[in-house]
């Protein structure tokens, strides 16, 4: 590839980033929407649409420093400290060195954050440190309860970060932190509305890692197979608004094959439609607008999925989930990769941590969205999993969260032309963007995040409970729920009483 073509590359994948974190399409505010909610929903888009052609009429205009000019500091040689998990599950595809490195190595990611950092560190006059340990959220507690500044961020599970630290009043509400812009571009807007319970931001997720991004679930296909079986662009259908659960599986059903016939299907030796663990359900739920969990009108979380939306939806999940020959549930996550690296799946549902284990694959593969419900849903919804996704956050015990929040701010800031475009770039590399409606593929979906606060807290089991209801193939959803509800409904409790006991 030659150095021009390099170069529309990165503008590119700037432009795509920039874009992420600025265009955001309108979220669902909870899985049994009334009228209200669906019109304030329709006003959100045609706000949003209006904002959209605002900023191309004026691609022109004030350049990132004109709008957000750093601000004068001099920290006089502090030293920030991170708390950060590295656990090495999963082969370590989900640990990303993105806070601090200690040198360049000519690996793209790695010196974007080595010159992030080392540039921060320059002009505030600081010295950024991260420690890694197995579990942060057992390491940070201690140091909390024992009244100890050792730490000033932590970078932890978002599931963890939010149903285990937060209700304790462990974490700082970052809005009382003036030198956290909040409003930037640099941070996710999604998360922040979707996660500020009780009015409160205790987590952020955005440009400073990577490590949130993990937890982004959305779909592969093999292109060959789409090719050889005479099926249509899907990149097509996904922009002509048609990419839904039904066209999903006429094609999954169309492949599926008993390659050594035996007469009986089995993931290691046969062909499949579609590759997907059992939490898949949840997945299309959320993808079909839907949320286990809510907030209502006092920043209170609430349980959603009883309604009628998301009781009906699931008639066309378990239409996928169940089928016997075309869909294939694999939890473990080097036998997915291998499965579909072996060319014997035309789909799979995966993560964005999983993309390296398809390294030696020969043959290309897109990415496309999570399908809609059906060619009625306006926009596609990208589920994350809190169990993957790593947050960042400030402890209680912080001495001097200003100084910290301006750190953080200035790191975000500037990981926005370094850090971001970089794990882009190394995104397009692992074969998932050799072509320009990848690019296109991959805004839609990192800006497009639903975090569903039933699925961060798992109250009473609740998103477990997602996959036991696919898992054992039942269908009864809400009388399946109704069994648990009790359970649900007092671990939801009390974690409101926690957060208001701590307000």
């Amino acid at each position: 590839m030659n150095m021009k073509k390099n170069h529309k590359i990165k503008l590119i994948a700037i432009f795509l980033i920039l874009s992420i974190t600025i265009i955001l399409c309108p979220l669902l505010m909870s899985c049994g929407s009334d009228n209200k909610t669906d019109e304030t929903n329709n006003n959100n888009n045609q706000n949003q649409n209006a904002a959209d052609d605002d900023r191309s009429a004026n691609s022109d205009g004030p350049s990132l420093e004109e709008l957000y000019p750093y601000p004068d500091h001099d920290f006089k040689g502090e030293t920030i400290k991170f708390l950060s998990r590295k656990d090495d599950w999963a082969n370590g595809s989900q640990d990303f060195d993105d806070l601090n490195v200690e040198a360049e190595t000519g690996e793209v990611l790695n010196d974007s954050v080595y010159k992030r950092t080392k540039t921060i560190e320059e002009k505030y006059s600081v010295l950024i440190e991260a420690e890694h340990v197995k579990d942060p959220t057992a390491t940070i507690t201690k140091s909390i309860k024992a009244g100890d500044d050792e730490y000033q961020m932590i970078q932890e599970k978002l599931m963890f970060m939010s149903a285990t630290l937060a209700p304790q009043n462990f974490l700082y509400n970052l809005k009382a932190v003036s030198s956290i812009n909040l409003d930037a571009p640099w941070y996710d807007q999604n998360a922040i509305k979707d996660l500020s319970i009780n009015n409160k931001i205790t987590v952020l997720s955005g440009d400073m890692t990577v490590s949130d991004k993990s937890g982004v679930i959305f779909a592969v296909f093999n292109k060959k197979m789409m090719m050889d079986y005479g099926f249509e662009n899907l990149y097509n259908t996904v922009s002509e608004g048609k990419w839904t659960l039904d066209k999903l599986y006429e094609l999954m059903t169309a492949v599926s094959a008993d390659l050594n016939g035996d007469g009986k299907m089995t993931l290691q030796d046969d062909q499949w439609g579609l590759i997907i663990e059992n939490y898949g359900g949840w997945m299309f739920s959320v993808a079909s607008g839907n949320r286990i969990a809510g907030l209502d009108e006092n920043g209170l979380p609430y349980i959603t999925c009883t309604g009628e939306k998301n009781i009906n939806d699931y008639e066309r999940i378990k239409k996928i989930m169940y089928e016997q020959n075309g869909r294939s549930s694999v939890n473990n996550p080097e036998e997915h990769a291998n499965t579909f690296a072996e060319n014997r799946a035309l789909f799979s549902i995966t993560g964005s941590s999983s993309i390296a284990a398809l390294r030696s694959m020969e043959e290309d593969f897109g990415i496309v969205p999570l399908p809609k419900q059906d060619e009625t849903q306006k926009d596609y919804y990208t589920p994350l999993s809190a169990w993957i996704s790593r947050s960042i956050a400030m402890p209680t015990t912080c001495g001097n969260p200003e100084m910290v929040g301006a750190v953080i701010d200035a790191m975000s800031r500037e990981s926005t032309e370094t850090v971001v475009p970089a794990y882009f770039n190394n995104l397009m590399n692992q074969k998932i963007a050799r072509d320009e409606e990848s690019i296109g593929m991959l805004k839609m979906i990192f800006g497009s995040i639903i975090y569903d606060l039933g699925a961060v807290f798992n109250w009473g089991g609740i998103w477990d409970e997602q996959q036991n209801f696919i898992g054992s193939k039942k269908d009864d959803y809400l009388g399946n729920y109704e069994r648990i509800q009790g359970k649900v409904e007092a671990a939801l409790q009390k974690t409101i009483d926690s957060m208001l006991e701590n307000n």
